[in-house]
């Protein structure tokens, strides 16, 4: 029992170093974001009318239709405001940046602010 409780302890500290050393891509992003003095446009200051939250979905559904997306640009963060659509977050590539412009404006979006941000190679 004693070898067991040894062993325990130790695996919990090594999984938790592991678990300190990773963070989310976009920490710092988010606190910007959640920061009301820099005015950016999030979910909570958008509008929840029929029409503005009808573009949303559209716009979502066709994202995360596209197979080709990876799964950063299936979670990018939209709000759409009196028809106004604003992206944020981190896609793979330019083409994705693109693509998911496109969809917007074909889905509703009376302009596109494209805010969307090129994530980093994960081969370093």
């Amino acid at each position: 029992m004693k070898q067991f409780c040894t062993f325990f302890l130790a695996a919990s500290a090594a999984l938790s170093t592991v678990a300190v050393a990773q963070q989310p891509d976009n920490t710092k992003i988010n606190k910007r974001d959640q920061d009301m003095g820099t005015r950016q446009t999030t979910p909570q200051n958008s509008t929840t009318t029929k029409a503005d939250l009808e573009v949303l979905r559209k716009i979502r559904r066709s994202i995360t239709g596209e197979t080709t997306l990876s799964t950063y640009a299936h979670n990018v963060k939209i709000t759409v405001k009196n028809g106004a659509v604003t992206l944020r977050g981190p896609v793979r590539t330019s083409e994705e940046k693109v693509r998911i412009e496109e969809l917007s404006k074909a889905n509703g979006a009376s302009s596109v602010v494209n805010e969307l941000e090129i994530a980093p190679s994960e081969n370093k």
